[in-house]
C-alpha cells in the first residue's frame, strides 16, 4: 500500500465532515452523496499531482472515498434515527 492509497482511504472521515459542513446551503438531501463523490475524487486527484501519483489509481481511490463517506454517512443516519 502506497501513500496515495493511505491518503485515499484516510480522507473518507474528512470527506463526511466536508459533506456535514455544506448541509446549509444544500438542502435536498439526493445531492449529498454526489458532493461527497466529488470531494473524494478532488482530494485524491490534488493528491496524485502533489505526490506524483498515477492520477488513474487516484480517480479510482477516489470514486472508492466517495461511495465509502456516502455509505457510512446514510449507514450513520439510519441509526441515529432508530
Amino acid at each position: 500500500m502506497n501513500a496515495q492509497e493511505v491518503i485515499g482511504l484516510a480522507g473518507v472521515p474528512i470527506i463526511i465532515g466536508l459533506v456535514q459542513l455544506m448541509k446549509p446551503f444544500v438542502t435536498d438531501s439526493r445531492f449529498y452523496p454526489l458532493i461527497a463523490l466529488g470531494v473524494a475524487l478532488a482530494l485524491n486527484l490534488g493528491a496524485a499531482f502533489l505526490l506524483d501519483g498515477d492520477p488513474r489509481q487516484a480517480a479510482f481511490a477516489g470514486v472508492v472515498a466517495g461511495l465509502a463517506a456516502a455509505g457510512l454517512y446514510d449507514h450513520g443516519k439510519a441509526l441515529i434515527a432508530r
